[in-house]
């Protein structure tokens, strides 16, 4: 009996020994430690139009045990923008033991400008039709291109077809840095009985800034018949707004109208 209780303790120190030294062994065996990633120390100035291999130009990962796992490097994600109108890359890298190193960086634009909008036609729709409050509704970012699919909108009632009526939209698009864009104007429900000429223009949208020089008659495309052209504009260049200017065409007999939208930014 005093014999296998001398085997038991010895068998005991001896499975201790074997845990704490394939123990000590992992610890000193197996790799911990994730690559380090370095070259972004100062702020990268970039173009929209750049891919995502700029974002990695100047960037290097450096593993202790791999050495150098560069080739392993990528964008994981880039944030949107911050106040300063900077935004943040986030890089990995992993090792070929699975550990993943990560780094920041700052990037800024050198042309971005936030998404617009445009409209193919006036944002007019004839009594007792159909119709989208969206038809003719682009939007577009030097960042991402065709925003059109992003367009989201809000309106202060509900549409009716069945009378005229104006009513306050406001359209808004996102883009992939988080900046949002709005478009605030007018919808109008209109009787086509009392218009019947067709009048187009060469924009039915139009950005300009503060001060910038403005001619409305300059952006008249035509009517489908003869008539005498009367412009009736709210535009104001020296402060940021939402303005119209309507162009009415007559002819004696009838009548016809569009209007073009007219955004005035600092």
């Amino acid at each position: 009996m005093k014999k296998i209780k001398i085997f038991t303790i010895i068998l005991f120190f001896c499975s201790a020994a074997a845990f704490a030294g394939c123990k000590l062994y992992e610890r000193v065996v197996t790799d911990h430690q994730p690559p380090v990633i370095s070259g972004g120390e100062e702020t990268l100035q970039i173009s929209v139009a750049d891919t995502e291999d700029k974002l990695l130009e100047g960037m290097t990962a450096e593993d202790d045990r791999d050495g150098d796992v560069t080739d392993l490097l990528v964008v994981q994600e880039v944030s949107g923008f911050d106040e300063e109108g900077l935004r943040t890359v986030t890089y990995a890298a992993a090792d070929r033991s699975g550990n993943v190193g990560y780094y920041n960086r700052t990037i800024g634009y050198t042309d971005y400008q936030p998404p617009v909008f445009a409209l193919s036609g006036p944002l007019r729709f004839p009594m007792g039709t159909s119709f989208n409050i969206c038809e003719g509704v682009t939007a577009s970012s030097t960042l991402d291109g065709d925003l059109t699919n992003n367009i989201k909108y809000t309106i202060d009632r509900n549409v009716s077809n069945s009378t005229t009526g104006t009513y306050q939209v406001e359209f808004r698009v996102l883009d992939s840095a988080g900046q949002t864009s709005y478009l605030t104007t007018e919808l109008e429900v209109y009787d086509p009985s009392a218009e019947r000429i067709d009048v187009t223009l060469n924009t039915y949208l139009l950005y300009l800034k503060v001060n910038d020089a403005f001619d409305p008659a300059g952006y008249y495309g035509g009517a489908d018949r003869e008539g005498t052209l009367e412009i009736q504009s709210t535009v104001d260049t020296s402060a940021a707004g939402t303005y119209y200017v309507d162009y009415i065409v007559s002819d004696g007999q009838y009548s016809g109208k569009s209007r073009m939208v007219v955004v005035v930014s600092e």
